[in-house]
Protein backbone atom coordinates (compact mmCIF):
# COMPACT_ATOMS: atom_id res chain seq x y z
CA UNK A 1 0.00 0.00 0.00
CA UNK A 2 1.27 3.34 -1.03
CA UNK A 3 0.77 6.66 1.24
CA UNK A 4 -1.84 7.80 -1.15
CA UNK A 5 -3.84 4.77 -0.70
CA UNK A 6 -3.18 4.73 3.04
CA UNK A 7 -4.09 8.53 3.47
CA UNK A 8 -7.53 8.23 0.84
CA UNK A 9 -8.16 5.07 2.90
CA UNK A 10 -8.24 6.18 6.07
CA UNK A 11 -9.81 8.93 5.32
CA UNK A 12 -12.73 7.39 3.49
CA UNK A 13 -13.06 5.35 6.38
CA UNK A 14 -13.34 7.84 8.93
CA UNK A 15 -10.32 7.17 10.46
CA UNK A 16 -8.51 10.44 9.25
CA UNK A 17 -11.42 13.59 9.71
CA UNK A 18 -11.64 15.36 6.09
CA UNK A 19 -13.63 17.73 4.38
CA UNK A 20 -15.81 16.71 1.59
CA UNK A 21 -13.92 17.78 -0.63
CA UNK A 22 -10.61 16.11 0.27
CA UNK A 23 -12.99 13.19 0.87
CA UNK A 24 -14.29 13.62 -2.28
CA UNK A 25 -10.60 13.72 -4.43
CA UNK A 26 -10.06 10.28 -2.11
CA UNK A 27 -12.51 8.64 -3.71
CA UNK A 28 -11.81 9.80 -7.16
CA UNK A 29 -8.32 8.62 -6.64
CA UNK A 30 -9.40 5.10 -5.34
CA UNK A 31 -11.78 4.93 -8.39
CA UNK A 32 -8.64 5.83 -10.42
CA UNK A 33 -6.20 3.81 -9.24
CA UNK A 34 -7.96 0.46 -8.35
CA UNK A 35 -10.23 0.39 -11.48
CA UNK A 36 -9.61 3.14 -14.16
CA UNK A 37 -6.27 2.43 -14.74
CA UNK A 38 -6.52 -1.34 -15.81
CA UNK A 39 -9.19 -0.26 -18.77
CA UNK A 40 -7.60 -0.18 -22.29
CA UNK A 41 -9.03 2.99 -23.32
CA UNK A 42 -8.32 4.79 -20.39
CA UNK A 43 -5.17 7.14 -21.20
CA UNK A 44 -3.82 7.50 -17.59
CA UNK A 45 -1.43 5.51 -14.96
CA UNK A 46 0.25 5.42 -12.09
CA UNK A 47 3.80 5.39 -12.47
CA UNK A 48 5.79 3.42 -9.72
CA UNK A 49 9.14 3.99 -10.95
CA UNK A 50 8.56 7.55 -10.65
CA UNK A 51 6.79 7.03 -7.37
CA UNK A 52 9.81 5.14 -6.09
CA UNK A 53 12.23 7.93 -7.18
CA UNK A 54 9.87 10.27 -5.04
CA UNK A 55 10.59 8.53 -2.24
CA UNK A 56 14.52 8.15 -2.75
CA UNK A 57 14.51 12.07 -2.92
CA UNK A 58 12.53 12.48 0.05
CA UNK A 59 14.96 10.43 2.10
CA UNK A 60 17.66 13.07 1.42
CA UNK A 61 15.65 15.91 2.62
CA UNK A 62 15.33 16.95 6.15
CA UNK A 63 12.68 19.41 7.93
CA UNK A 64 14.34 22.54 8.19
CA UNK A 65 12.61 24.46 11.14
CA UNK A 66 9.77 23.73 13.52
CA UNK A 67 9.16 20.91 15.94
CA UNK A 68 10.71 18.53 13.38
CA UNK A 69 13.85 20.86 12.64
CA UNK A 70 16.67 18.50 11.14
CA UNK A 71 14.60 15.63 11.49
CA UNK A 72 14.04 13.77 8.37
CA UNK A 73 11.12 14.02 6.14
CA UNK A 74 10.32 10.51 4.93
CA UNK A 75 9.16 9.16 8.30
CA UNK A 76 8.02 12.27 8.96
CA UNK A 77 5.90 13.86 6.51
CA UNK A 78 2.08 14.06 7.42
CA UNK A 79 -0.39 11.42 4.75
CA UNK A 80 -2.07 14.06 2.83
CA UNK A 81 1.37 15.78 2.39
CA UNK A 82 2.30 12.38 0.78
CA UNK A 83 -1.07 12.28 -1.28
CA UNK A 84 -0.53 15.85 -2.85
CA UNK A 85 2.51 15.16 -3.94
CA UNK A 86 2.59 11.97 -5.08
CA UNK A 87 -0.99 13.23 -6.82
CA UNK A 88 0.76 15.44 -8.66
CA UNK A 89 4.13 13.93 -10.19
CA UNK A 90 2.76 10.16 -10.16
CA UNK A 91 0.06 9.60 -12.70
CA UNK A 92 1.40 10.35 -16.31
CA UNK A 93 -0.39 9.13 -19.72
CA UNK A 94 0.49 5.44 -20.93
CA UNK A 95 1.65 6.63 -23.95
CA UNK A 96 4.07 8.94 -22.59
CA UNK A 97 5.24 7.62 -19.33
CA UNK A 98 7.32 10.67 -18.21
CA UNK A 99 4.61 13.13 -19.23
CA UNK A 100 2.25 14.16 -16.26
CA UNK A 101 -1.50 14.26 -16.24
CA UNK A 102 -1.48 17.14 -13.77
CA UNK A 103 -0.57 20.34 -14.23
CA UNK A 104 -2.30 22.99 -12.00
CA UNK A 105 -2.43 22.42 -8.70
CA UNK A 106 -4.72 24.08 -5.95
CA UNK A 107 -4.04 23.95 -1.90
CA UNK A 108 -5.65 25.71 0.54
CA UNK A 109 -5.29 25.06 3.96
CA UNK A 110 -5.53 26.69 7.50
CA UNK A 111 -2.35 28.40 8.88
CA UNK A 112 0.49 26.22 10.45
CA UNK A 113 0.10 23.12 8.26
CA UNK A 114 3.10 23.28 6.25
CA UNK A 115 1.85 24.06 2.93
CA UNK A 116 5.46 26.25 2.47
CA UNK A 117 7.22 22.90 3.10
CA UNK A 118 5.31 20.97 0.43
CA UNK A 119 5.78 23.87 -2.09
CA UNK A 120 9.53 23.57 -2.00
CA UNK A 121 9.71 19.54 -2.08
CA UNK A 122 7.18 19.57 -5.17
CA UNK A 123 10.15 22.15 -6.97
CA UNK A 124 12.80 19.67 -5.18
CA UNK A 125 11.47 16.78 -6.69
CA UNK A 126 10.81 18.28 -10.33
CA UNK A 127 14.36 19.74 -10.65
CA UNK A 128 14.73 15.87 -10.26
CA UNK A 129 12.27 14.17 -12.64
CA UNK A 130 12.35 16.84 -14.91
CA UNK A 131 13.92 18.34 -18.25
CA UNK A 132 17.27 20.23 -18.24
CA UNK A 133 17.89 24.13 -18.50
CA UNK A 134 14.38 24.04 -16.57
CA UNK A 135 13.31 27.20 -14.88
CA UNK A 136 11.33 27.40 -11.86
CA UNK A 137 9.35 30.60 -10.37
CA UNK A 138 8.15 31.45 -6.66
CA UNK A 139 5.78 34.17 -6.59
CA UNK A 140 3.46 36.21 -4.53
CA UNK A 141 1.77 39.47 -4.62
CA UNK A 142 4.56 41.22 -2.29
CA UNK A 143 8.26 40.95 -2.59
CA UNK A 144 8.06 39.98 1.02
CA UNK A 145 6.05 37.24 0.69
CA UNK A 146 7.61 35.85 -2.32
CA UNK A 147 11.16 35.20 -0.61
CA UNK A 148 8.70 33.35 2.73
CA UNK A 149 8.86 29.91 0.21
CA UNK A 150 12.17 30.58 -1.53
CA UNK A 151 13.74 31.33 2.48
CA UNK A 152 12.34 28.07 3.15
CA UNK A 153 13.70 26.19 0.23
CA UNK A 154 17.01 27.32 1.17
CA UNK A 155 16.72 26.29 4.43
CA UNK A 156 15.44 22.71 3.65
CA UNK A 157 17.97 22.32 1.38
CA UNK A 158 21.12 23.81 3.78
CA UNK A 159 19.74 21.60 6.06
CA UNK A 160 19.89 18.17 3.95
CA UNK A 161 23.48 17.58 3.54
CA UNK A 162 22.97 15.17 0.96
CA UNK A 163 21.48 17.40 -1.08
CA UNK A 164 23.85 20.79 -0.30
CA UNK A 165 26.21 19.87 -2.78
CA UNK A 166 23.96 19.88 -5.77
CA UNK A 167 22.33 23.35 -5.23
CA UNK A 168 24.28 26.78 -5.59
CA UNK A 169 22.37 29.03 -3.43
CA UNK A 170 22.67 32.82 -4.16
CA UNK A 171 20.70 35.87 -2.65
CA UNK A 172 18.40 35.89 -5.22
CA UNK A 173 17.68 32.64 -7.07
CA UNK A 174 18.96 28.89 -6.48
CA UNK A 175 20.68 26.80 -8.94
CA UNK A 176 20.18 23.01 -9.64
CA UNK A 177 23.62 22.27 -11.15
CA UNK A 178 23.03 18.21 -12.42
CA UNK A 179 20.68 19.62 -14.88
CA UNK A 180 21.39 23.45 -14.96
CA UNK A 181 17.86 24.34 -13.81
CA UNK A 182 17.30 27.73 -11.75
CA UNK A 183 14.41 28.72 -9.14
CA UNK A 184 13.95 32.35 -9.17
CA UNK A 185 11.72 34.49 -6.67
CA UNK A 186 9.06 36.92 -8.10
CA UNK A 187 7.29 39.80 -6.35
CA UNK A 188 4.02 40.98 -7.16
CA UNK A 189 4.93 42.52 -11.16
CA UNK A 190 3.56 39.89 -13.23
CA UNK A 191 5.45 41.57 -16.12
CA UNK A 192 8.60 39.76 -14.86
CA UNK A 193 7.53 36.84 -16.26
CA UNK A 194 6.28 37.97 -19.60
CA UNK A 195 8.21 36.18 -22.26
CA UNK A 196 10.04 33.68 -20.32
CA UNK A 197 9.21 29.72 -20.50
CA UNK A 198 8.33 28.60 -17.21
CA UNK A 199 8.55 25.39 -16.40
CA UNK A 200 6.99 25.13 -12.96
CA UNK A 201 5.57 27.92 -10.49
CA UNK A 202 4.28 28.24 -6.98
CA UNK A 203 2.32 31.30 -5.76
CA UNK A 204 1.86 31.50 -2.36
CA UNK A 205 -1.22 33.45 -0.44
CA UNK A 206 -3.25 33.78 -3.46
CA UNK A 207 -6.29 35.41 -1.12
CA UNK A 208 -3.81 38.47 -0.32
CA UNK A 209 -4.81 40.45 -3.63
CA UNK A 210 -7.18 40.31 -6.22
CA UNK A 211 -4.06 41.94 -8.45
CA UNK A 212 -2.26 38.18 -8.10
CA UNK A 213 -4.37 36.82 -11.20
CA UNK A 214 -2.31 39.29 -13.45
CA UNK A 215 0.90 36.93 -12.28
CA UNK A 216 -0.72 33.58 -12.35
CA UNK A 217 -1.70 34.66 -15.96
CA UNK A 218 1.63 35.77 -16.73
CA UNK A 219 2.94 32.64 -15.54
CA UNK A 220 0.67 30.44 -17.52
CA UNK A 221 1.29 32.09 -20.42
CA UNK A 222 4.86 30.92 -20.35
CA UNK A 223 4.03 27.32 -19.72
CA UNK A 224 2.93 26.73 -23.20
CA UNK A 225 6.50 25.21 -23.99
CA UNK A 226 7.57 22.46 -21.66
CA UNK A 227 6.85 19.18 -21.62
CA UNK A 228 5.38 18.82 -17.82
CA UNK A 229 4.32 22.73 -17.18
CA UNK A 230 3.15 23.03 -13.61
CA UNK A 231 1.96 25.45 -11.35
CA UNK A 232 0.83 25.47 -7.72
CA UNK A 233 -1.21 27.73 -6.25
CA UNK A 234 -1.09 27.76 -2.60
CA UNK A 235 -2.84 30.22 0.45
CA UNK A 236 -5.43 30.31 3.70
CA UNK A 237 -8.10 31.80 2.93
CA UNK A 238 -8.68 35.65 3.44
CA UNK A 239 -11.62 38.60 4.17
CA UNK A 240 -13.98 38.94 1.46
CA UNK A 241 -13.95 42.40 -0.10
CA UNK A 242 -16.68 43.49 -2.10
CA UNK A 243 -18.48 40.40 -2.73
CA UNK A 244 -15.16 39.01 -4.70
CA UNK A 245 -12.06 37.35 -3.96
CA UNK A 246 -9.73 35.79 -6.83
CA UNK A 247 -8.43 33.04 -4.40
CA UNK A 248 -12.20 31.92 -3.20
CA UNK A 249 -13.12 31.76 -6.95
CA UNK A 250 -10.29 30.01 -7.56
CA UNK A 251 -11.09 27.25 -4.89
CA UNK A 252 -14.51 27.31 -5.85
CA UNK A 253 -13.39 26.11 -9.59
CA UNK A 254 -11.62 23.34 -7.84
CA UNK A 255 -14.45 21.98 -5.50
CA UNK A 256 -16.44 22.02 -9.22
CA UNK A 257 -14.05 19.95 -10.61
CA UNK A 258 -13.45 17.49 -7.88
CA UNK A 259 -17.62 16.76 -7.88
CA UNK A 260 -17.98 17.19 -11.45
CA UNK A 261 -18.69 13.72 -13.61
CA UNK A 262 -16.33 14.88 -16.35
CA UNK A 263 -13.60 16.49 -14.50
CA UNK A 264 -10.81 18.10 -16.11
CA UNK A 265 -7.79 16.08 -15.40
CA UNK A 266 -4.94 18.19 -15.23
CA UNK A 267 -6.54 20.53 -12.24
CA UNK A 268 -5.72 18.82 -8.56
CA UNK A 269 -6.16 20.03 -5.44
CA UNK A 270 -7.18 19.80 -1.82
CA UNK A 271 -9.64 22.22 0.03
CA UNK A 272 -8.85 22.06 3.62
CA UNK A 273 -11.92 23.81 4.84
CA UNK A 274 -14.80 23.39 7.52
CA UNK A 275 -17.79 22.04 5.76
CA UNK A 276 -20.82 23.88 6.43
CA UNK A 277 -19.94 26.25 8.94
CA UNK A 278 -22.89 28.05 9.63
CA UNK A 279 -24.85 25.17 9.93
CA UNK A 280 -26.97 24.98 13.29
CA UNK A 281 -25.84 21.96 15.69
CA UNK A 282 -26.29 20.94 18.91
CA UNK A 283 -22.76 21.01 21.15
CA UNK A 284 -22.84 20.40 24.65
CA UNK A 285 -26.19 21.58 25.42
CA UNK A 286 -26.31 24.40 23.65
CA UNK A 287 -27.30 25.68 19.74
CA UNK A 288 -24.25 26.60 17.89
CA UNK A 289 -22.74 26.70 14.11
CA UNK A 290 -20.81 23.95 12.98
CA UNK A 291 -17.52 26.09 13.19
CA UNK A 292 -17.77 26.74 16.81
CA UNK A 293 -17.91 22.47 17.64
CA UNK A 294 -13.76 22.41 18.48
CA UNK A 295 -14.12 18.40 16.95
CA UNK A 296 -14.61 20.01 13.27
CA UNK A 297 -11.80 22.37 13.33
CA UNK A 298 -9.58 19.25 11.96
CA UNK A 299 -11.42 19.48 8.71
CA UNK A 300 -9.37 22.64 8.01
CA UNK A 301 -6.27 21.73 10.12
CA UNK A 302 -4.73 18.41 8.37
CA UNK A 303 -2.02 18.30 10.39
CA UNK A 304 -4.26 18.65 13.64
CA UNK A 305 -6.61 15.48 11.97
CA UNK A 306 -3.31 13.38 11.88
CA UNK A 307 -1.15 14.46 14.98
CA UNK A 308 -3.75 15.17 17.75
CA UNK A 309 -1.50 16.76 19.65
CA UNK A 310 -1.50 19.92 18.22
CA UNK A 311 -5.29 20.12 18.26
CA UNK A 312 -4.24 21.64 21.80
CA UNK A 313 -2.68 24.73 20.36
CA UNK A 314 -4.94 25.36 18.19
CA UNK A 315 -7.57 25.30 21.46
CA UNK A 316 -4.56 27.20 23.38
CA UNK A 317 -5.06 30.00 20.27
CA UNK A 318 -8.83 29.90 20.51
CA UNK A 319 -9.17 31.21 24.23
CA UNK A 320 -6.35 33.57 23.88
CA UNK A 321 -8.06 35.25 20.95
CA UNK A 322 -12.16 34.51 21.73
CA UNK A 323 -12.13 37.65 23.69
CA UNK A 324 -10.98 40.41 21.50
CA UNK A 325 -13.14 40.81 18.85
CA UNK A 326 -9.91 41.17 15.94
CA UNK A 327 -8.13 38.67 17.13
CA UNK A 328 -10.90 36.49 16.75
CA UNK A 329 -11.86 37.60 13.52
CA UNK A 330 -8.58 36.81 12.33
CA UNK A 331 -8.41 33.60 13.78
CA UNK A 332 -11.59 32.63 12.21
CA UNK A 333 -9.91 33.29 9.02
CA UNK A 334 -6.74 32.08 9.26
CA UNK A 335 -6.61 29.74 11.73
CA UNK A 336 -9.97 27.77 10.63
CA UNK A 337 -9.70 28.51 7.06
CA UNK A 338 -12.74 30.03 6.94
CA UNK A 339 -14.00 32.72 4.27
CA UNK A 340 -15.73 35.94 5.70
CA UNK A 341 -16.69 39.67 4.81
CA UNK A 342 -13.66 41.69 5.65
CA UNK A 343 -16.66 43.46 7.83
CA UNK A 344 -16.99 40.77 10.03
CA UNK A 345 -14.88 41.29 11.93
CA UNK A 346 -15.89 44.84 12.84
CA UNK A 347 -19.15 43.16 14.68
CA UNK A 348 -21.42 45.59 13.48
CA UNK A 349 -22.11 45.26 9.76
CA UNK A 350 -25.41 45.58 8.45
CA UNK A 351 -26.02 42.25 7.40
CA UNK A 352 -23.63 38.82 7.32
CA UNK A 353 -23.87 36.98 4.08
CA UNK A 354 -24.35 33.58 5.03
CA UNK A 355 -27.75 35.23 6.59
CA UNK A 356 -28.25 37.33 3.35
CA UNK A 357 -27.84 34.48 1.02
CA UNK A 358 -30.72 32.76 2.89
CA UNK A 359 -32.56 35.58 1.29
CA UNK A 360 -31.62 35.18 -2.14
CA UNK A 361 -34.23 34.24 -4.80
CA UNK A 362 -33.38 33.04 -8.34
CA UNK A 363 -36.50 33.89 -10.34
CA UNK A 364 -36.23 37.27 -9.80
CA UNK A 365 -33.20 37.96 -11.80
CA UNK A 366 -35.55 37.37 -14.73
CA UNK A 367 -37.02 40.66 -15.91
CA UNK A 368 -40.26 37.94 -16.98
CA UNK A 369 -40.14 36.92 -13.17
CA UNK A 370 -41.46 41.31 -12.94
CA UNK A 371 -43.97 41.13 -15.92
CA UNK A 372 -47.26 43.03 -14.66
CA UNK A 373 -46.09 43.82 -11.50
CA UNK A 374 -47.95 46.75 -10.05
CA UNK A 375 -47.11 49.40 -7.29
CA UNK A 376 -43.32 48.54 -7.62
CA UNK A 377 -41.16 50.98 -6.19
CA UNK A 378 -37.70 52.29 -7.28
CA UNK A 379 -34.99 53.52 -5.68
CA UNK A 380 -32.25 55.62 -6.71
CA UNK A 381 -28.94 56.65 -5.50
CA UNK A 382 -26.39 58.78 -7.65
CA UNK A 383 -23.53 59.93 -8.24
CA UNK A 384 -21.37 62.10 -10.51
CA UNK A 385 -17.87 61.04 -9.47
CA UNK A 386 -16.08 57.40 -9.34
CA UNK A 387 -18.91 56.07 -7.33
CA UNK A 388 -21.57 53.77 -8.54
CA UNK A 389 -24.98 55.08 -9.11
CA UNK A 390 -27.53 52.26 -8.33
CA UNK A 391 -30.98 51.44 -9.23
CA UNK A 392 -32.83 49.40 -6.72
CA UNK A 393 -36.37 48.00 -7.89
CA UNK A 394 -39.06 46.61 -4.81
CA UNK A 395 -41.86 44.71 -4.99
CA UNK A 396 -44.02 43.88 -1.55
CA UNK A 397 -46.31 41.10 -1.84
CA UNK A 398 -49.09 41.36 -0.26
CA UNK A 399 -49.78 37.75 -0.16
CA UNK A 400 -46.95 36.26 1.36
CA UNK A 401 -45.36 39.36 3.33
CA UNK A 402 -42.00 39.81 1.32
CA UNK A 403 -40.14 42.50 -0.48
CA UNK A 404 -38.67 41.03 -3.69
CA UNK A 405 -35.94 43.33 -5.11
CA UNK A 406 -33.47 43.34 -8.08
CA UNK A 407 -30.36 45.86 -8.01
CA UNK A 408 -28.75 47.40 -10.97
CA UNK A 409 -25.33 48.96 -11.07
CA UNK A 410 -23.87 51.68 -13.13
CA UNK A 411 -20.35 53.57 -13.58
CA UNK A 412 -18.64 55.23 -16.47
CA UNK A 413 -16.69 53.27 -18.73
CA UNK A 414 -13.42 55.26 -18.43
CA UNK A 415 -13.23 54.33 -14.61
CA UNK A 416 -13.44 50.73 -15.26
CA UNK A 417 -10.01 49.64 -15.44
CA UNK A 418 -8.85 51.94 -12.05
CA UNK A 419 -12.45 51.37 -10.20
CA UNK A 420 -10.95 47.38 -10.91
CA UNK A 421 -7.80 47.90 -8.95
CA UNK A 422 -9.05 50.30 -6.49
CA UNK A 423 -12.14 48.32 -5.68
CA UNK A 424 -11.27 45.08 -6.04
CA UNK A 425 -14.18 44.24 -7.74
CA UNK A 426 -14.27 42.69 -11.32
CA UNK A 427 -16.55 45.12 -12.94
CA UNK A 428 -15.62 43.77 -16.46
CA UNK A 429 -16.41 40.13 -15.77
CA UNK A 430 -19.36 41.25 -13.80
CA UNK A 431 -20.83 43.84 -16.29
CA UNK A 432 -20.61 40.66 -18.97
CA UNK A 433 -22.91 38.25 -16.76
CA UNK A 434 -25.43 41.27 -16.28
CA UNK A 435 -24.81 42.46 -12.66
CA UNK A 436 -23.40 45.55 -13.72
CA UNK A 437 -23.29 48.27 -16.77
CA UNK A 438 -20.94 50.93 -18.40
CA UNK A 439 -23.19 53.57 -18.96
CA UNK A 440 -21.07 57.20 -20.15
CA UNK A 441 -17.74 57.97 -20.29
CA UNK A 442 -16.08 59.63 -17.20
CA UNK A 443 -19.49 59.74 -15.04
CA UNK A 444 -22.53 57.94 -15.49
CA UNK A 445 -24.55 59.47 -18.65
CA UNK A 446 -28.42 59.98 -16.52
CA UNK A 447 -29.88 60.62 -19.75
CA UNK A 448 -29.53 57.23 -20.69
CA UNK A 449 -29.80 55.49 -17.10
CA UNK A 450 -33.29 57.06 -17.67
CA UNK A 451 -34.16 55.70 -20.86
CA UNK A 452 -32.89 52.07 -19.50
CA UNK A 453 -35.58 52.19 -16.00
CA UNK A 454 -37.93 53.46 -19.11
CA UNK A 455 -37.79 50.39 -21.41
CA UNK A 456 -37.52 48.05 -18.60
CA UNK A 457 -40.65 49.24 -17.12
CA UNK A 458 -42.32 49.61 -20.48
CA UNK A 459 -40.98 46.35 -22.01
CA UNK A 460 -42.50 44.55 -18.64
CA UNK A 461 -45.35 46.48 -17.84
CA UNK A 462 -44.13 47.26 -14.51
CA UNK A 463 -46.25 49.27 -12.89
CA UNK A 464 -44.63 52.18 -10.78
CA UNK A 465 -46.00 53.03 -6.98
CA UNK A 466 -42.85 55.62 -6.86
CA UNK A 467 -39.43 56.48 -7.31
CA UNK A 468 -37.61 57.82 -4.07
CA UNK A 469 -34.37 59.36 -4.58
CA UNK A 470 -31.56 61.33 -2.74
CA UNK A 471 -31.29 65.10 -3.88
CA UNK A 472 -27.77 64.65 -5.40
CA UNK A 473 -27.47 64.86 -9.47
CA UNK A 474 -31.30 63.76 -9.69
CA UNK A 475 -33.06 66.81 -11.66
CA UNK A 476 -32.70 66.14 -15.02
CA UNK A 477 -33.30 62.35 -14.47
CA UNK A 478 -36.26 62.94 -12.89
CA UNK A 479 -37.94 65.38 -14.63
CA UNK A 480 -37.21 62.35 -17.37
CA UNK A 481 -38.99 59.64 -15.21
CA UNK A 482 -41.86 62.28 -14.15
CA UNK A 483 -42.59 62.61 -18.16
CA UNK A 484 -42.51 59.01 -19.06
CA UNK A 485 -43.32 56.88 -16.05
CA UNK A 486 -46.87 56.74 -14.77
CA UNK A 487 -46.45 56.46 -10.91
CA UNK A 488 -49.29 55.78 -8.13
CA UNK A 489 -48.00 59.30 -6.03
CA UNK A 490 -45.19 61.60 -7.10
CA UNK A 491 -41.40 60.61 -6.19
CA UNK A 492 -40.43 61.19 -2.70
CA UNK A 493 -36.95 63.27 -2.20
CA UNK A 494 -34.85 61.61 0.67
CA UNK A 495 -32.58 62.98 2.50
CA UNK A 496 -30.03 60.52 3.85
CA UNK A 497 -28.63 61.21 7.07
CA UNK A 498 -29.95 59.27 10.21
CA UNK A 499 -33.16 61.25 11.16
CA UNK A 500 -34.75 60.03 8.23
CA UNK A 501 -33.45 56.67 7.59
CA UNK A 502 -32.39 55.65 11.31
CA UNK A 503 -36.09 53.54 11.35
CA UNK A 504 -35.63 52.37 7.44
CA UNK A 505 -32.11 51.15 8.43
CA UNK A 506 -33.58 49.04 11.43
CA UNK A 507 -36.58 47.62 8.89
CA UNK A 508 -34.56 46.45 6.51
CA UNK A 509 -32.02 45.07 8.71
CA UNK A 510 -34.94 42.82 10.80
CA UNK A 511 -36.81 41.58 7.73
CA UNK A 512 -33.44 40.19 6.09
CA UNK A 513 -33.02 38.46 9.65
CA UNK A 514 -36.37 37.28 9.86
CA UNK A 515 -36.45 35.94 6.30
CA UNK A 516 -38.96 38.30 4.53
CA UNK A 517 -36.81 39.52 2.24
CA UNK A 518 -35.86 38.08 -1.39
CA UNK A 519 -33.70 39.83 -4.16
CA UNK A 520 -32.00 38.56 -7.44
CA UNK A 521 -28.51 37.27 -7.28
CA UNK A 522 -26.17 40.26 -8.01
CA UNK A 523 -22.94 40.10 -6.13
CA UNK A 524 -22.32 43.87 -6.26
CA UNK A 525 -25.81 44.58 -4.06
CA UNK A 526 -24.61 41.64 -1.83
CA UNK A 527 -21.55 43.43 -1.18
CA UNK A 528 -23.05 46.41 -0.52
CA UNK A 529 -25.28 44.80 2.05
CA UNK A 530 -22.49 43.32 3.75
CA UNK A 531 -20.24 46.38 3.72
CA UNK A 532 -22.64 48.79 5.35
CA UNK A 533 -21.07 49.47 8.84
CA UNK A 534 -23.86 50.49 11.74
CA UNK A 535 -22.53 53.61 13.76
CA UNK A 536 -25.44 55.58 15.50
CA UNK A 537 -25.97 59.28 15.22
CA UNK A 538 -28.11 60.88 17.96
CA UNK A 539 -29.10 57.50 18.29
CA UNK A 540 -30.17 56.38 15.51
CA UNK A 541 -28.54 53.91 13.15
CA UNK A 542 -27.15 54.91 10.26
CA UNK A 543 -24.56 53.08 7.75
CA UNK A 544 -21.42 54.04 6.92
CA UNK A 545 -18.25 52.39 4.73
CA UNK A 546 -15.03 51.14 6.18
CA UNK A 547 -12.86 52.29 3.26
CA UNK A 548 -14.32 55.14 0.96
CA UNK A 549 -12.79 53.87 -2.31
CA UNK A 550 -13.03 49.78 -1.52
CA UNK A 551 -16.36 49.41 0.88
CA UNK A 552 -19.14 49.73 -1.92
CA UNK A 553 -22.83 50.41 -0.47
CA UNK A 554 -24.33 52.35 -2.77
CA UNK A 555 -27.18 49.27 -3.68
CA UNK A 556 -27.83 50.09 0.00
CA UNK A 557 -28.51 53.03 -0.11
CA UNK A 558 -30.90 52.70 -3.18
CA UNK A 559 -32.89 49.57 -1.13
CA UNK A 560 -33.00 52.33 2.31
CA UNK A 561 -34.63 54.83 -0.11
CA UNK A 562 -37.13 52.22 -1.60
CA UNK A 563 -37.77 50.95 1.74
CA UNK A 564 -38.65 53.99 2.87
CA UNK A 565 -41.31 54.70 0.58
CA UNK A 566 -42.75 50.85 1.09
CA UNK A 567 -42.93 51.78 4.60
CA UNK A 568 -44.86 54.95 3.89
CA UNK A 569 -47.27 52.61 1.49
CA UNK A 570 -47.45 50.38 4.52
CA UNK A 571 -48.56 52.81 7.02
CA UNK A 572 -50.88 54.54 5.00
CA UNK A 573 -52.73 51.65 3.45
CA UNK A 574 -51.72 52.81 0.03
CA UNK A 575 -50.89 49.25 -1.16
CA UNK A 576 -53.35 47.00 -3.15
CA UNK A 577 -54.82 44.27 -1.47
CA UNK A 578 -56.32 42.06 -4.03
CA UNK A 579 -53.90 40.83 -6.25
CA UNK A 580 -53.75 37.10 -7.39
CA UNK A 581 -52.37 34.90 -5.08
CA UNK A 582 -48.25 34.73 -5.41
CA UNK A 583 -46.52 30.93 -5.62
CA UNK A 584 -43.06 31.17 -4.45
CA UNK A 585 -40.82 28.11 -6.44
Amino acid sequence: MNKSVEYATKVLSGEIVAPSQVKKACENFLHEYNVLQHQEDYKFMWNDKIELIIDEIIKQLNFARGAKSAQPMFPNLALFQWFLIQNTFCWVYKEFPEKRKVREVIFTVARKNAKSVLSCVIHIIAFFLDEDNATHYIGSNTKQQATIIFDELVSIIKSSPNMLPLFNIKKTYVDFTPKNCRIIALSGDAQKADGTMVYVASVDELGASNEIFKMVSSLETGQFGPRNPLIIKISTSYPIENGFNYWNETVEDLRRNTFADDRNPRKFGLIFTIDNPKERVQYDGRDVERWEVPENWAEANPLVAELQDLAEKLIEDYKTKKDIPKDFFLFKVKNLNLWMGANEGDGNFFVDKHTLQKSLYEPSENWNWWRNKKQVIIGLDLSLTRDNTAVTFMWYNTADGKHYVKNLVFYPKNMEEDKTKKERIPYATWARQGYCQAIGEDTVDYNKLGEIIIDICRDYNISVASVAFDTKYSQQLMDKLITHLPMDIDPIKIEQNSRNLGNVISNLQRIVYEGSFRYAPNPLMESAFTNGLIEFRQGKPYITKGDKHRNKIDNLFSSFNAMKVSMYFEQNNIYETERSFFIEL
